[in-house]
């Protein structure tokens, strides 16, 4: 490929690449697009032409984006999501309130998502957008107003309010109980199937049933079986079926309790050196409905 380093890039072929990165398919990118598909493939081919570098991996059945293609993806991303938000404000296209959140997937599904009903009933002018990721997104390169985050408290930007400490304690399901008999003393923890969360973080190294066992005066407790999981709601809803206790987050924990969901056969609580952050983008001009999912998500906190 003969990279012409000086000439400015040819912008014609940004769209196509951006749709085949995000699809990774040349066939999904032209669909979307209303192109065929080998027109997105030269797009793509005329790009790593004027680049002098691959942008894809080009399997039998499958694309996967070089290091070159990551990082230009990264950025053709963010700039066509603000030309086309801006070609909304411009078209007037944009009438409604919109704000934008990014936060892990198990704290949207487990907490934020039950509580927008009612931010929606009081607010019916504003629409919420969620973008449930593990990926921490950069909030100012991408536009988006609000993060919540899950951090230590040094780690936690300047600006970040917190909204949440939390404890770590036992929960299972009244029909779990019922089942195995009562649980009358951490001791009896052995008699259930563990429900642990092994996602590899630091957090989840700290915030153990080892911990929890240590804190109860428990050494050496060997439990009937422990069943591993890699996102907090998976192991919340494995416990709220009967399938074994899980050493629950207190902020996920409240509202299971309400419904009769689970129930928490201790008052040992593991403290945690993690907490709840709200993080609003600096870069995003301030709003008055922006302003009021801020002030809503920190009542609800409250």
């Amino acid at each position: 490929m003969a990279a012409h380093k000086k000439r400015p890039l040819s912008l014609a072929g940004l769209r196509g690449f951006e749709a085949a990165a995000r699809h990774l398919s040349f066939t999904l990118a032209a669909e979307e697009l209303h192109l065929t598909q080998s027109s997105v493939s030269r797009q793509v081919q005329s790009l790593e032409d004027e680049l002098g570098k691959p942008l894809f991996v080009r399997k039998t059945r499958a694309l996967e984006l070089t290091v070159f293609g990551q990082k230009l993806y990264r950025a053709t991303r963010n700039a066509l999501g603000e030309i086309d938000r801006s070609v909304n404000e411009i078209r007037g296209t944009a009438q409604r309130k919109r704000v934008s959140v990014t936060t892990w997937a198990s704290f949207a599904s487990l907490w934020l998502v039950p509580r927008l009903p009612a931010f929606a009933h009081q607010n019916p002018d504003i629409d919420i957008r969620i973008e449930a990721t593990d990926e921490v997104l950069d909030i100012e390169a991408e536009s988006i107003d609000i993060a919540i985050r899950y951090c230590r408290e040094e780690q936690a930007p300047r600006h970040a309010v917190k909204l949440m400490d939390e404890e770590l304690t036992p929960a299972l399901s009244p029909a779990l109980l019922a089942r195995i008999g009562p649980i009358k003393n951490p001791a009896d923890i052995a008699k259930c199937t563990l429900l642990v969360l092994d996602d590899g973080s630091q957090s989840a190294e700290e915030n153990s049933w080892e911990n929890w066992l240590r804190l109860a005066g428990l050494r050496g407790v060997q439990p009937t079986s422990r069943l591993l999981f890699n996102f907090i709601d998976q192991s919340m809803q494995a416990a709220v079926r009967g399938q074994g206790v899980v050493l629950a987050k207190t902020p996920f924990l409240r509202d299971f309790i309400e419904h009769g969901d689970l129930i928490t056969p201790f008052d040992i609580r593991l403290p945690s050196r993690y907490g709840y952050y709200l993080i609003a983008c600096s870069a995003v001009p301030h709003s008055e409905h922006k302003q009021a999912f801020r002030d809503w998500i920190v009542s609800q906190a409250a």
